[in-house]
């Protein structure tokens, strides 16, 4: 068989073609055809000159749904400013995701030179993001954007919220993120009243004392068209007919399902429901008196649109609800808040809840079925019944009409059809000289930012938690900076964080020129010293980068409590802030040099962090004896005077919850010594191993059992498997121990860059049936508590909160006597030893042959003297 090779192109011809094709293109065509990263460096690039260049005073930006139509608020303040816009002084540019599907906008609009439309998230969109002076928007801008100085950002928001929103949503805070961090950008907040500001703004969003901008209550502005009738026909005609809808003499009832979320909607399941819905009303109702319409929420619209059997009967998502509830006579809703702008009408409202126990799940609701304000059935034929019996007011059973008069004086006080024509006044032509912000926002509290680390499973997560779990929050406003992930173990994390505090994420990146970027890279990397760290390019770009982050918040005092990267602790040198502390949580210069397989992986970002100590108030270390360490290796970095401490805290309630275990008998304590027998104890510390190495399967306790197992010794350490920690000195020990005492055992929790070589290391000894790795453990208390002894073997160490579990445990302390340990340990508490092999197997032998009384730990005593201590660090602003 003979092979025919063929010659390819040498690379240098196929480029030079590739050249000449792309320079035959058009612009557009030609930028499509460059390589993805090089799009995202041109485009930073373009983004980064608009982001200088001068801001257009005429000019106002509109977005509704992430462009997904011109509606809601700001279409109603479009229209207002329109009317009285008639030299057009002012140039409208509208969001559309889609002009092909808002063609008949477009259309509508073409003939006006001073009204313009950009493509959702496009280069132009970008652009006038940039250089509009004001900005509408009801939901939220995408990531990216930066508000700049001179800037004014009316977030209108899309109604009054039935459903639960913000941080009210429990564990859901991060489905909050960017709509909190749009808040704070914002200049003014739209509220139809001041039930909602305080229920929405106020508390579901926390924006009470950290919002710096204004809340409007002046009604809702896409009610106005409500209160014209005849008008609002005449505008809604055109777009229904377009759509093959003609509008008669019959009275419109219109069905408005909600949103139900991802898990409940299917296009096709959907449809069948709302077809039977619509079959079951039609035969039942008189259809030469009443037609139906429905208005499907503007998120599936799109969707609901593709189904022909719902054609006829469906509003195109382009026409404003309001247009349409101003010529609705009955309005079938569910959980959709549409009911709150159709209660001005004083027209009938029917609430059809037939899954309400299903969703309460899937999302709460701030009123119950019981308050609505209209009747409501639970299945069609109940829908039906209320429709014949009650299709006006005034029919209404007299508590139903109680609800309905409540609703409308506690939602909508100040609806008069004037709502677009006040917020112009307020926003546009600064009618008003109201202050930026009202006392009613603030609470006098001092306000903290902490940055809580990455949230990743270890002792400084353990600690922020714990503090976050300690603060005085009578005293403290507290905001919580995490960096966003989808990570299980960091989303768990998220969840555990203290409700009183406000969790912010950062998501997202920094704008700015690809060239900034790689200066700023390599700062971090180099330290604040290095060349480029005083560029004014550097220094705009962290201010913007701020805030992107947090908008206008401005903040007492800021955090970095992990304070083991440069980035963080940069970011809030750009903070607008009276006081910087950073925390210390180890010996950090020993850190910097901890060589792991002759690499030492933290000494670049941690001395590039200890650059810029001399831009922070506070260096805080963890324990009295650790900020003795600490101010004496890191003085050359900050003056002595800003070295300071504040202990971690410890949560009791927390870890004793933990450890208890409904399988096992308690762990009861008597006179200093354990309740159970050593046996018992054994043998539920092997079926917790056994669990911990099978996770997924049913623990077989019988499968790390000894013929001896029945007494055995147990002790215990958990940390992470790295240099510092020194498991291989601890491994030495237990071999020795072992060697006299058979009837011991060794189980180690904890993962890290050194398992393989500890695993090495057991096996080398002959302790493959006596030491137990167990990796990770999520929650490692179970074990801790049925184990005999805690041991810990580190070198150096900050203030270790695993020896703090181990005495809330009142399980005996051995430890090494790391620099620190005076302040890690409560005085005359646990064995500390020299750091040596033969130490340790000293006294882990001498334990074993005679176990120590178990203590109680004054845990409430610790930590008011450490919340003190904290209390010194950020009171004093």
């Amino acid at each position: 068989m003979m092979v025919v090779r063929t010659e390819r192109p040498s690379a240098t011809i196929c480029s030079a073609k590739l050249k000449q094709r792309i320079h035959k293109l058009p612009i557009k065509r030609r930028f499509k055809t460059l390589p993805r990263r090089i799009k995202r460096i041109l485009r930073s690039e373009i983004r980064n000159v608009w982001a200088n260049s001068p801001i257009r005073d005429s000019h106002i930006l509109y977005e509704s749904y992430s462009g997904n139509g011109m509606l809601c608020h700001p279409e109603a303040i479009f229209k207002e400013l329109l009317k009285r816009d008639s030299e057009s002084k002012y140039t409208h540019i509208w969001v559309l995701n889609s002009f092909e599907r808002y063609k008949a906008l477009t259309e509508k609009y073409a003939s006006y030179s001073n009204v313009k439309f950009v493509k959702y998230q496009s280069l132009k969109y970008y652009k006038y993001l940039s250089v509009s002076k004001y900005l509408v928007n009801n939901v939220s801008f995408p990531a990216q954007f930066a508000k700049r100085d001179g800037q004014i950002y009316l977030n209108t928001w899309h109604g009054i919220p039935l459903k639960k929103m913000g941080y009210d949503i429990t564990g859901r805070a991060v489905d909050a993120k960017n709509i909190v961090r749009n808040f704070l950008a914002s200049d003014y907040l739209l509220s139809s009243s001041p039930k909602m500001t305080q229920q929405m703004y106020l508390d579901a969003f926390k924006m009470k004392n950290i919002f710096e901008g204004e809340i409007l209550e002046e009604g809702s502005p896409r009610i106005d068209r409500q209160f014209d009738v005849k008008a609002s026909k005449e505008e809604i005609e055109p777009f229904l007919a377009h759509s093959g809808i003609i509008l008669d003499d019959r009275k419109i009832i219109l069905y408005a399902p909600t949103w139900k979320g991802h898990d409940y909607f299917n296009p096709r399941n959907d449809a069948a429901g709302l077809r039977n819905l619509i079959d079951r009303l039609e035969a039942q109702l008189d259809t030469s008196k009443y037609r139906i319409l429905i208005k499907a929420h503007q998120i599936v619209s799109e969707a609901v649109a593709t189904i022909p059997e719902l054609r006829e009967y469906l509003v195109p998502n382009m026409v404003p609800t309001n247009l349409v509830l101003g010529i609705t006579d009955i309005l079938i809703t569910d959980y959709s808040s549409v009911f709150f702008d159709f209660l001005v009408t004083n027209r009938p409202i029917f609430f059809h809840i037939p899954d309400i126990a299903e969703y309460a799940r899937y999302r709460d609701l701030y009123i119950g079925a019981e308050a609505l304000p209209g009747p409501t059935s639970t299945n069609v034929d109940e829908l039906i019944s209320n429709l014949l019996r009650w299709s006006s007011i005034e029919k209404w059973p007299e508590d139903i009409r109680e609800r309905h008069e409540t609703m409308l004086r506690c939602y909508t006080p100040d609806e008069d059809g004037r709502a677009s024509a006040r917020i112009v006044d307020r926003v546009f032509e600064r009618t008003d000289n109201r202050s930026t912000q009202s006392a009613a926002y603030a609470h006098g509290k001092t306000k903290i930012l902490i940055y809580a680390g990455g949230m990743i499973p270890n002792g400084i997560t353990t600690s922020a938690l714990n503090l976050l779990d300690n603060i005085d929050y009578e005293r403290f406003d507290v905001t919580v900076l995490c960096p966003y992930s989808k990570a299980v173990d960091q989303q768990y994390n998220f969840t555990q964080i203290n409700e009183n505090a406000r969790l912010m994420f950062r998501f997202g990146t920094f704008n700015g020129t690809y060239l900034q970027n790689s200066i700023r890279l390599r700062v971090l990397k180099r330290g604040a010293n290095s060349a480029g760290a005083s560029l004014r390019t550097q220094k705009k770009l962290w201010q913007t980068e701020w805030k992107r982050c947090f908008g206008n918040a401005r903040f007492d005092h800021v955090i970095d409590f992990s304070g083991y990267t440069s980035f963080w602790g940069t970011l809030f040198c750009y903070a607008p802030a009276k006081k910087r502390s950073i925390w210390l949580h180890n010996d950090l210069a020993a850190d910097a040099h901890r060589s792991i397989s002759g690499n030492t992986p933290l000494k670049d970002g941690l001395f590039a962090t200890f650059s810029i100590y001399n831009r922070f108030d506070n260096l805080i270390s963890v324990s009295e004896g650790l900020n003795e360490i600490n101010a004496s290796s890191l003085g050359s970095w900050a003056p002595e005077s800003r070295f300071s401490w504040a202990s971690n805290t410890i949560n009791e309630t927390k870890i004793r919850d933990l450890a208890s275990d409904s399988r096992f008998p308690p762990m009861s304590i008597k006179n200093g010594l354990p309740i159970l027998d050593q046996a018992t104890r054994s043998g539920i510390v092997s079926e917790l191993v056994a669990t911990a190495l099978l996770p997924n399967k049913t623990a077989n306790a019988e499968m790390h059992k000894t013929p001896a197992d029945e007494g055995y010794f147990t002790f215990i350490s958990v940390g992470r498997l790295s240099p510092e920690k020194n498991h291989a000195r601890l491994i030495k020990a237990f071999a020795r121990v072992h060697r006299i005492n058979p009837l011991t055992r060794l189980v180690i929790a904890g993962d890290g860059p050194l398992r393989a070589d500890l695993e090495g290391l057991i096996q080398k000894n002959g302790l493959t049936e006596s030491v137990r790795m167990v990796g990770h453990v999520k929650n490692p208390y179970k074990l801790m508590r049925y184990s005999d002894a805690f041991v810990l073997s580190s070198d150096y160490e900050g203030q270790p909160m695993v020896l703090l579990e181990a005495l809330v445990l009142e399980v005996p302390v051995i430890t090494t006597s790391f620099g620190s340990v005076a302040g890690a340990l409560p005085k005359g508490v646990g064995i500390v030893v020299e750091p040596t092999v033969e130490a340790l197997a000293q006294a882990m032998l001498n334990e074993a042959g005679s176990p120590s009384l178990r203590r109680h730990f004054d845990v409430d005593k610790y930590n008011a003297d450490a919340m003190q201590e904290f209390e010194r660090v950020v009171a004093n602003v």
